[in-house]
């Protein structure tokens, strides 16, 4: 757990640190209290441990004591069961809050790490008894499900049990002079069983409970026979800090998995203590709970066929992933569940659920490749989600992972612009390529009405800048018609854009727009002399770089016509309005 031998660790410790000499520890530079009776801070992994492939997780927790001062209240441990609980109950019915606890029942320090092996993995943990004055009881437990509280000083547990969480029971007898330990297993059904996999969750109420098993070579532990001097934290007992601990106040143990035979995954550490010997006697003190992983998460790298933006509807698509382990380690086995997100479900994360697409695929050499779905004919983003479970040899050695992204995951059906969320009308945005633009214009607008405003502009034919951005009038009272866009009274979305201002801050053609209401009515005259009505069905207003590019200049099969000008606060730095207000028809 500590450096030891001659040398200095590096990097060097910052000030007021402990910095134990040597090397071949996982923990250093504890730091001393801040004062006030904070409890002291913890140390850090150590550039060898950090470094040392073989380690999986560690974790390192600093109980606070029923005499430090914490956030929570003065002379009191904030960590402490409020109710009557015993080992094995629901977790979710399990309180916890600040009180005192008796020395010999007082967590101090605790620790424990997760080690790689040609086979499954080696767990080993440690833990500071602050007393051996009298029989006290330890237990270490580890849970595969994420196990949590609620915020606060007080309140309540959460998470599961499932088949194969373990428990290392450790009882101080004789006055707290002798140790003995007992291994137990949560177990889904009555005994002899049979158990369902490792993982299944099955929480108390039923036929659950914790079984004492006997393994030979599965547990391993020891306590220290004489005082050891501190590692690179700061150790404590009764009468305060101390350099060395005491006999009997260090034990350190060790679980084989391989022995075991356990195919989950563990992702909690839970120590806490009993009042009385017996397995069900009442919790006291607990620590953390900590996080800490015995199966390795691996790397995913997914690349979606095909990319970009501004694809036809109904484009073939598909997904590849690569799954990896680390640097040495073996290529994970298993399958690839793919998953797909529609414009409707994308976020800017990008897929956080998805619909499956075609069979789970079985990795071939560490990568898969999805079935083809042409569910793309709605207009907008699509990012892909890839979902692996390991299998075989990789059972028990790599944890269950999944992968997406807004950038290569993702692709964009009819959007005029890079699928990433919020493009907005500041950037290049040309008109779908795969949409027919019939634009007659002999028919082009001319004017444009808004009796309830008492609006009538003239209407100039604009186009595209070359950024790609819509240009706006050359006149502030005049209205623009994007020539690019559906010809108005056309299927398609037609798009007219004006002036909220002029340079002077003179009100210009679409000052008043925001005042428009649904059901009011817009008035183009075109050409030919046709005179169009469109009812206004509802306003939005957007952030610039989040206009609903699709809504405004996509394609459609209705004739429609979208008014747009500037909104919002002026923007001094940009030379423009923060929003854009849309009136669609």
């Amino acid at each position: 757990w500590a450096n030891s031998g001659a040398g200095s660790p590096g990097p060097a410790c910052p000030a007021g640190a402990v910095n134990v000499t040597g090397s071949g520890g996982l923990f250093n530079c504890g730091t001393p209290s801040a004062g006030g009776g904070a409890p002291p801070g913890a140390p850090s992994l150590t550039p060898a441990g950090a470094a040392d492939l073989t380690r999986i997780s560690s974790t390192f927790v600093v109980d606070p004591l029923s005499s430090d001062t914490t956030p929570c209240g003065a002379s009191n441990d904030p960590t402490t069961f409020t109710t009557s609980v015993k080992n094995g109950d629901d977790i979710n019915g399990m309180a916890f809050g600040p009180g005192n606890v008796p020395n010999k029942n007082d967590l101090s320090n605790v620790y424990a790490v997760s080690h790689a092996t040609a086979a499954r993995p080696e767990l080993f943990f440690g833990a500071e008894r602050l007393s051996d004055n009298g029989d006290s009881h330890i237990d270490f437990e580890f849970l595969q499900t994420i196990i949590g509280l609620t915020a606060g000083c007080s309140g309540n547990f959460s998470g599961h049990r499932t088949e194969g969480d373990l428990l290392v029971a450790v009882d101080f007898t004789g006055g707290g002079g002798t140790a003995t330990n007992e291994l137990y297993q949560w177990h889904c059904n009555a005994e002899p069983g049979p158990q369902p996999g490792d993982g299944t969750v099955c929480d108390p109420g039923g036929a659950a409970h914790y079984e004492q098993i006997s393994i030979p070579g599965s547990v391993g532990f020891t306590i220290n026979a004489a005082a050891v001097p501190c590692g690179g934290w700061i150790c404590r007992d009764t009468a305060g800090v101390t350099a060395q601990l005491a006999a009997n106040d260090f034990l350190e143990g060790g679980l084989d998995l391989t022995v075991l035979n356990f195919t989950g995954c563990f992702h909690t550490f839970l120590p806490h203590t009993r009042t009385a010997q017996s397995f069900s006697a009442a919790l006291t003190d607990f620590a953390g709970p900590a996080p800490l992983t015995t199966c390795r998460t691996p790397t995913m790298t997914t690349a979606s066929s095909p990319t970009g933006f501004n694809l036809a509807p109904g484009v073939v698509a598909s997904d590849h992933v690569t799954v990896q382990g680390p640097a040495g380690g073996a290529t994970p086995q298993g399958t690839v569940a793919f998953l797909l997100c529609g414009p409707s479900q994308v976020t800017a994360g990008g897929c956080p659920a998805g619909n499956p697409v075609g069979a789970v695929k079985t990795l071939v050499s560490g990568a898969a490749t999805s079935d083809t779905t042409a569910a793309t004919t709605a207009l907008g983003t699509y990012c892909w989600r890839a979902v692996y479970t390991p299998a075989g040899a990789s059972v028990g050695i790599y944890d269950t992972a999944a992968h997406t992204d807004a950038g290569p995951e993702c692709f964009a059906v009819g959007v005029p612009g890079p699928p990433e969320a919020g493009r907005g009308l500041n950037l290049p945005m040309p008109p779908p390529d795969f949409v027919s633009i019939n634009a007659v214009l002999g028919n082009a607008p001319l004017r444009l009405d808004v009796p309830s405003l008492g609006i009538d502009a003239s209407v100039e034919s604009l186009g595209l800048l070359a950024n790609g951005a819509m240009a706006v009038p050359q006149f502030v009272s005049d209205a623009g018609w994007l020539r690019t866009s559906a010809v108005p009274g056309s299927a398609g979305n037609a798009v007219i854009g004006g002036h909220l201002d002029g340079n002077a801050g003179e009100p210009a053609a679409f000052w008043a727009l925001g005042r428009l209401r649904p059901g009011d009515a817009i008035i183009v005259t075109t050409a030919t002399g046709t005179q169009l009505r469109f009812s206004v069905v509802r306003i939005g207003q957007y952030r610039r770089q989040a206009v609903p590019l699709v809504a405004v200049f996509g394609p459609s099969r209705e004739p429609q016509l979208n008014l747009i000008t500037c909104a919002g606060p002026y923007l001094k730095d940009h030379r423009t309005y923060r929003d854009r207000l849309v009136v669609y028809t």
